[in-house]
């Protein structure tokens, strides 16, 4: 009876250990999901947001961004300790948006939001995307409406070993998001 609870205590451990490893705190699933624009992302005005950008003569310039134009936000997600993948999905987000999103970035059209779920000032946006460890989400908001996908996953088989594929992937869904 003693040896048989061994075993068992031994699987169970390994398990959580195999499960604690593997995800390091991501759900790993892809999915996109409606919601509804939150306080962090809305403006005073619905119709249109003031974005600051520079002109021709480097002069800084306010520029609307109308309610009708599709936006993108790109939420990385990490604990304070934070693995070699992690740290791997950030450089490649990174890359991603100053090789292809340059100019989206500089109207206001793409942000990005690089946030630390262990501080308690980002519990709420945490919350709002269940990001309890690291996480890779990108939301599309137009209209006042939000649709998120969740790349987690994709980020942590390709990110570290497969920049480019995972860069790819990534590409297209803002590309997308854009339209």
């Amino acid at each position: 009876m003693k040896t048989q609870n061994k075993l068992q205590f031994a699987g169970i451990f390994y398990l959580l250990i195999v499960l604690l490893l593997a995800g390091c705190g991501s759900s790993g699933n892809k999915t996109e999901v409606p919601k509804k624009t939150d306080s962090i992302l809305a403006t005073e005005n619905p119709k249109e947001a003031s974005v600051p950008i520079k002109d021709t003569a480097n002069k800084a310039a306010v520029v609307a961004v109308s309610n009708d134009v599709s936006k993108v936000m790109i939420y990385n997600f990490h604990v304070t300790n934070r693995c070699a993948s992690c740290i791997a999905i950030e450089e490649a987000t990174t890359k991603t948006l100053k090789t292809y999103f340059e100019t989206e970035l500089k109207q206001g059209r793409v942000k990005r939001r690089i946030v630390n779920v262990d501080d308690e000032a980002n519990q709420k946006i945490a919350e709002k995307y269940q990001a309890f460890g690291s996480g890779l989400f990108v939301t599309r908001i137009y209209k006042g409406k939000e649709t998120t996908t969740d790349l987690t996953g994709d980020g942590f088989k390709f990110a570290k070993n497969k920049e480019e594929r995972f860069i790819e992937i990534l590409k297209n869904k803002i590309l997308e998001y854009l339209k």
